[in-house]
């Protein structure tokens, strides 16, 4: 598996959350701003405002409802122990940083946006993980789902919002299944691309 720079930064913030789960009152700084939960019948959402990584856009953490905890954290059940990571990040430069690369790369875009051609605009990553570290301060992964996506529509909305429109339903929808930790990466796909054609559609309608 390729380890690329926003699956690092993504791999990084867990471990920095994680070490904040176990230990909120130390003096580190959290890696985030602030987190919203939502709950259904199965599990909870969380939505991760202020991820500190540099193309973070979107964060959502799915957990089972943990009926299996005791006094010392111990999980009875190893997917019990695992929590469900979505995250959005945006792609090509970064704002603010200005080089020869980023300049042509910023042209190069524009240039294909012009002629009609698909342009990548975010990745959507899905990762099982700890909920917590264990003794020796790691945590397990795995990566269940990655890909690239243009969320470019000529209408109304940027990337960013329909982007977000789109991560926001796929983790609502986690509360509404019996077990989201169960799908493979060619569901979370269909159910990507399903998304943002309803969105689409929408737009197209409303003209």
């Amino acid at each position: 598996m390729r380890l690329d720079s926003i699956l690092k930064d993504v791999l990084g913030f867990i471990g920095r959350l994680l070490r904040w789960r176990g230990n909120p009152k130390d003096n580190k700084p959290k890696p985030f701003k602030s987190m919203r939960i939502l709950e259904g019948d199965l599990g909870v959402i969380s939505l991760v405002e202020g991820r500190d990584t540099p193309r973070a856009v979107r964060s959502w953490i799915y957990s089972s409802k943990r009926l299996h905890l005791n006094s010392t954290r111990i999980v009875a059940k190893q997917q019990d122990n695992d929590d469900l990571h979505i995250y959005l990040d945006f792609l090509g430069p970064i704002p603010g940083v200005q080089t020869p690369k980023s300049e042509q790369e910023i042209q190069d875009r524009r240039a294909a946006r012009k002629a009609g051609l698909p342009v990548k605009t975010h990745r959507v990553q899905i990762l099982k993980a700890s909920h917590f570290l264990n003794e020796s301060g790691f945590y397990d992964y795995k990566l269940v789902f990655w890909n690239d996506y243009d969320f470019y529509m000529p209408i109304h909305l940027n990337p960013d919002q329909v982007a977000r429109m789109v991560i926001d339903k796929l983790a609502h929808n986690c509360l509404k299944m019996t077990d989201p930790m169960k799908l493979k990466g060619t569901d979370w796909d269909a159910q990507v691309s399903d998304l943002r054609q309803e969105i689409r559609g929408r737009q197209f309608t409303s003209q």
